[in-house]
């Protein structure tokens, strides 16, 4: 199982372990909306996609002698940056997003995401780099992501990349848009100048399908 897929499958199985499913008949479906990044953006940033993946979860879940299947179809958009690390160009600036669809159970709404702090977002989105560890929050800002004003937070830590420590910078912030939750974080060598301002505007230009 991919990275990706993996952690796809873990949040999609904390949507549905978030709440009662109830007595309904018949399976029960909930889709999210796929993230990207502008075209025009990711030309001018330097980033290429990697991939654009529908992630699907199907999970049986028995109570009171009754079982019920539920499935979820969330999205995986990654993008990624060729830059000069220790005097070696890799593909080492990485950016995704991930969109889970708020599930509507009996007149009630919830995702655990929408529990989940900036902190506990890195470690769930943890792709290109592996772990990631020594994580420090270094500062917050506020930005409009997708039409909403939210939190991003810059965190400092070490990734493990092709059997080398290196120091990195994670930026990474969440908002709740058109029924879904989207995530987004960008991952970086510390050494790198300028690529903050990048990222910056890969959250500004995201696109939202509807």
């Amino acid at each position: 199982m991919s990275r990706r897929t993996a952690v796809a499958v873990a949040l999609a199985a904390l949507v549905l372990a978030s709440g009662c499913l109830g007595f309904l008949s018949g399976p029960v479906t909930f889709s999210a909306n796929q993230v990207t990044v502008e075209d025009s953006t990711l030309e001018s940033s330097g980033y290429e996609e990697v991939s654009v993946e529908e992630m699907q979860v199907n999970r049986t879940f028995e109570a009171a002698g009754q079982s019920k299947t539920v499935e979820i179809t969330n999205w995986v958009a990654q993008y990624e940056k060729q830059v000069s690390v220790l005097g070696v160009e890799r593909r080492a600036a990485v950016f995704g997003t991930f969109s889970s669809p708020e599930v509507s159970v009996l007149g009630q709404s919830f995702n655990p995401l929408n529990d989940y702090d900036n902190r506990e977002l890195v470690q769930l989105i943890q792709q290109q780099y592996g772990t990631i560890s020594d994580l420090t929050a270094v500062s917050n800002t506020t930005l409009s992501v997708l039409g909403h004003s939210t939190t991003v937070t810059k965190f400092s830590g070490t990734a493990n990349f092709d059997g080398q420590s290196i120091d990195v910078f994670v930026h990474v912030t969440k908002v709740n848009d058109g029924g879904d939750i989207v995530a987004a974080v960008g991952v970086y060598p510390q050494q790198l100048d300028g690529e903050e301002e990048h990222v910056v505007t890969l959250l500004q230009n995201l696109e939202h399908a509807s």
